[in-house]
């Protein structure tokens, strides 16, 4: 049998958000890795959490991958939104409009 690790497991797919803070450039907000699932991230968009979101990016330590999952968060984001009737921050409104093919009525 093999001994504990005292490394926890990181097998688990992370949500990072790229904002851009204008001046002081682009950065990847400071995501609690306990809280970057993607329904966390859908969450956060839709409460306005982040003021610029330009991308968000999902990897995998473990598995070694990494890929941009913005499409498919803003996609999310679009189907929540409609479906509860949210308001959407102008710049959650951006982030789907860069990251879709169709406009965001104007009532949201």
């Amino acid at each position: 049998m093999s001994p504990a690790s005292l490394v926890p497991s990181l097998d688990v797919d992370v949500h990072l958000v790229l904002c851009d803070f204008g001046r002081s450039g682009l950065a990847y907000v400071e995501t609690d890795p306990t809280k970057a699932d993607a329904t966390t991230i859908v969450r956060n968009l839709l409460q306005g959490q982040y003021e610029r979101p330009v991308r968000v990016v999902a990897l995998n330590a473990d598995e070694g991958w990494a890929r941009d999952v913005s499409e498919n968060i803003a996609a999310k984001i679009r189907e929540v939104a409609q479906r509860e009737g949210r308001d959407l921050t102008s710049g959650t409104r951006a982030f789907i409009e860069a990251h879709s093919q169709r406009t965001i009525p104007t009532f949201w």
